[in-house]
């Protein structure tokens, strides 16, 4: 099992090379770089998360409908990982001039999101039938984790360095030959059960919508991780516009500075896993909400760089947590629903969650376009900003995401899913897979 968990875990590069890598530097390369416009390009991030939100229940849907062979998600994985590097690439190496950046920029990104989603969504959802146990999707986790959190550190950390030295083709370049061969070695330790398309029968996208309608404690869940994940999409998203024009801080000092942040997070996986088994998914997720909000806060008022790498440990340590919860609790509320309904949908789990998930890209967009509209942000090479071009990206960076976490902490206390607390499921799984 630990080997097959540990080539499954290289998916990871190419799940958050990608994902981080986009969501942390395609605005900041197409605003400040390329001085696209700023509307249009806004725009365009709202028609693709719109996109990204509807692709991910088809596509969930399509894959437990999928019969073939090598089973429902492994084809996908296998063929769609190299087309996929392939317009990551040219995401970041545009094919056109100056005026039609935005109409480039769209054309690729919905295209980029159609084959990732098909890739990722089908590798996620390997997890819980893979790994039926809370013992063995912690085991899982460490290594998934772990690549997860290097794959972090390559896509949001290495960046500021690799463009700054040899330029944002370059960067681009590296990137998607790692992220896609991440993708392709994940096959080798990637496993169906011939049964468990048997156990999940053709359903509609209006009954899984439905499933959200009955499921109470899945609308919590989804509440909960739109908020965290929005927290963790936006932060990262902002930080470059603040480190350049509120901290003055240099491309390598942004690297430091995001690399501290995920290698606290790789440093704690492994005592985060073991508190999660020994008290359970839901008071560990306060906890990684606590410290999150506690790594945020100095982001507000402080012009130290100190205080913000301290800020940065703090943050790892909330990271480091919820990267591994965040799947645990998934499989804690699809185990709940097998129970109930005995079949294992994964996919329209997956695809839900995504398609909520998705929804926070087009808030984090109009977020950031409001701060700079409304504050007279003007990108600059001198890194010139005034005062209130400052405060917005504080307010943005510190006190939006510090209302999100404590409005998941609330709906979280009323969380009614099982916790696994170290019981099996796997007759579960062998039930109804």
């Amino acid at each position: 099992m630990k080997v097959r968990a540990g080539w499954y875990a290289f998916g990871n590069l190419g799940a958050n090379i990608f994902s981080q890598a986009f969501a942390t530097f395609i605005l900041f390369f197409y605003i400040d770089h390329l001085h696209a416009p700023l509307g249009a390009i806004t725009i365009a991030m709202t028609m693709q998360s719109v996109w990204h939100a509807l692709l991910n229940p088809a596509i969930g849907q399509l894959s437990d409908r999928t019969h073939t062979a090598l089973g429902r998600r492994i084809p996908y994985i296998a063929g769609l990982s190299l087309p996929l590097g392939i317009v990551f690439f040219l995401l970041w190496h545009p094919l056109v001039p100056h005026a039609w950046l935005a109409p480039y920029f769209l054309v690729m990104v919905l295209l980029f999101d159609l084959i990732y989603l098909a890739v990722v969504l089908n590798w996620t959802s390997l997890f819980p039938e893979m790994f039926p146990t809370l013992k063995e999707r912690t085991q899982a986790q460490l290594p998934r984790q772990m690549v997860g959190v290097a794959a972090l550190m390559i896509g949001v950390a290495l960046p500021p360095v690799l463009y700054s030295r040899w330029g944002w083709t370059a960067m681009a370049a590296i990137l998607a030959v790692v992220g896609t061969g991440g993708f392709l070695a994940s096959l080798r330790g990637s496993r169906e059960n011939p049964r468990s398309a048997a156990a999940s029968p053709p359903w509609s996208l209006w009954e899984g919508l439905q499933l959200v309608r009955r499921f109470a404690g899945f609308r919590r869940f989804l509440a909960m991780n739109f908020l965290v994940q929005l927290t963790l999409g936006l932060v990262p998203a902002v930080l470059p516009f603040y480190a350049k024009y509120v901290v003055r801080v240099s491309p390598v000092g942004l690297s430091l500075l995001l690399a501290s942040i995920f290698v606290t997070a790789f440093l704690v996986i492994l005592p985060w896993t073991g508190y999660i088994r020994r008290h359970g998914s839901h008071r560990s997720l306060s906890w990684t909400i606590f410290w999150l909000m506690l790594g945020l806060t100095p982001f507000l008022w402080t012009h130290s760089l100190a205080v913000l790498f301290v800020a940065a440990v703090m943050l790892g340590v909330g990271l480091g947590g919820f990267l591994i919860l965040a799947d645990v609790l998934m499989a804690e509320v699809i185990d709940h629903d097998a129970r109930a309904s005995t079949l294992r949908r994964e996919g329209i789990f997956y695809g839900i969650n995504g398609f909520v998930l998705r929804l926070g890209v087009s808030v984090q967009a109009w977020l950031l376009y409001m701060t700079l509209h409304d504050t007279g942000f003007q990108a600059n090479a001198a890194a010139s900003a005034t005062p209130l071009v400052q405060f917005g990206f504080r307010f943005l960076i510190s006190l939006v995401p510090l209302v999100l976490l404590a409005s998941a902490y609330l709906i979280m206390r009323h969380y009614d899913v099982p916790q696994s607390l170290g019981e099996s499921s796997a007759s579960l799984s062998e039930t109804h897979s």
